[in-house]
């Protein structure tokens, strides 16, 4: 079974799960959109064993896309390898040291805008976390998230790795990828939730047993999200 630290579905913490005390993430938009393998460059002396990772990715992602390019759907396939490649990623991107997230700014820029090349997901996906049950979920809160959320459309994928004590989201996402084509493990239906997406708390949890708590979230509209700026 994959760890917990290398699944994209289940978290072993809530600290992406903040509120608003970050910027938004600035200074990668202007660059231009390079291949995946100068778009990692940087990121070679901080990730081990990257280059085999992007050859791979180059090799076996979706090269058939109307939607995408071959490097853009290299990079969503890089991004789903069961590496430490994505959540060296995420750990930047919730970092307060805003500093530590440069050498990802090329990688972003093609990852990002293979991303929004996509149509938006607006349905249901789960996401959780493993053995934290106690952070704060009150009704009508709002949360906002930092990282690259991976949720499934398949509630089974998350449960397995959640475990006996956890959390589980339900969320209604309204302008999430569905990445199933382009991901390492389509199977897994996998729709992200972009970076810095806030997510309000519907009602108050559910607690099982003191053992498991289900909170549903409703991704908040662009318009609603782009008046916190």
């Amino acid at each position: 079974m994959t760890s917990v630290e290398n699944n994209r579905f289940v978290s072993g913490d809530v600290s992406e799960l903040q509120q608003v005390n970050r910027s938004p993430i600035y200074g990668y938009q202007h660059l231009p959109i390079m291949t995946l393998e100068q778009a990692v460059k940087e990121l070679v002396p901080l990730v081990s064993g990257l280059p085999n990772y992007v050859a791979l990715a180059k090799q076996n992602c979706n090269r058939n896309s109307s939607l995408l390019t071959w490097d853009e759907s290299a990079a969503i396939y890089l991004y789903s390898m069961q590496t430490r490649f994505f959540p060296m990623l995420n750990k930047a991107l919730r970092d307060e040291k805003r500093h530590l997230l440069k050498p990802w700014f090329a990688f972003l820029k093609l990852f990002l805008t293979a991303l929004e090349k996509l149509p938006s997901f607006n349905d249901t996906a789960w996401r959780g976390v493993s053995g934290d049950i106690d952070s704060d979920f009150a009704n009508n809160s709002v949360k906002t998230w930092w990282s690259v959320n991976s949720c499934s459309k398949a509630l089974d994928v998350i449960e397995i790795f959640v475990g006996g004590k956890g959390v589980i989201f339900a969320i209604q996402v309204m302008h999430g990828k569905d990445i199933s084509e382009y991901s390492a493990m389509q199977g897994e239906q996998e729709v992200i939730i972009m970076p810095g997406a806030r997510l309000r708390v519907k009602s108050n949890p559910l607690n099982f047993n003191n053992c498991l708590l289900i909170v549903h979230l409703e991704e908040e509209s662009l318009s609603d999200q782009n008046k916190q700026w």
